[in-house]
């Protein structure tokens, strides 16, 4: 059976909602393995997708454990917007960044705790950043996916991401439930 159907997705769903209500149909055997195939692969991405704890270490080092040992690699504005997007996990539209500039700020010199930077230098991104017009934030999102995609498999990308509408909601959406922090200043901001 591996004759491919060129049909559309709205007919092939009609097709297997008719056939899927021949009773006959759900009492073969090979239907009934395959159908349960199916759900335990669907069941075991749900229990990852709850169950994939995030761990922002004491020197502000993003790790998923479950799928390496290694860092999530990311320069300090990626590494601050994406932190951000995780203490928010209602979302943030982009174009009101700009009235979360303070906890921004915070974020970032958390984040570039030992190298010192200078507070105009990390002002000045940030306005970059939030600045109208400015597809900035989009870049920093590609950035974040970017590095998200070299440790986490390819179907739990889309969950870690920052995503959203344009002009809409921007969210991260999995759940905060295996989230840790174990830097003190960051778990103070986290918890206002």
């Amino acid at each position: 059976m591996s004759r491919k159907l060129n049909i559309s997705y709205y007919t092939a769903k009609k097709m297997l909602m008719e056939l899927l209500a021949n009773d006959k149909l759900l009492e073969d055997e090979e239907i009934k393995k395959m159908l349960k195939k199916m759900a335990l692969q669907n069941n075991k991405t749900d229990i990852c997708l709850k169950n994939t704890p995030i761990i922002i270490d004491t020197q502000c080092r993003l790790f998923f454990p479950m799928y390496s040992d290694k860092e999530v690699k990311m320069s300090y504005l990626p590494k601050t917007v994406y932190i951000f997007f995780l203490l928010h996990h209602t979302g943030v539209e982009f174009k009101n960044l700009d009235s979360y500039m303070k906890e921004l700020y915070q974020i970032y010199q958390i984040v570039s705790e030992e190298k010192n930077i200078e507070a105009g230098k990390i002002k000045k991104s940030l306005n970059n950043l939030v600045a109208p017009g400015n597809n900035r934030i989009y870049e920093i999102c590609s950035v974040v996916r970017r590095n998200l995609s070299e440790i986490l498999p390819t179907e739990l990308v889309e969950q870690y991401a920052i995503t959203g509408k344009w002009g809409g909601l921007h969210k991260i959406k999995a759940g905060r439930s295996s989230l840790e922090i174990k830097h003190t200043k960051l778990k103070q901001i986290a918890f206002e």
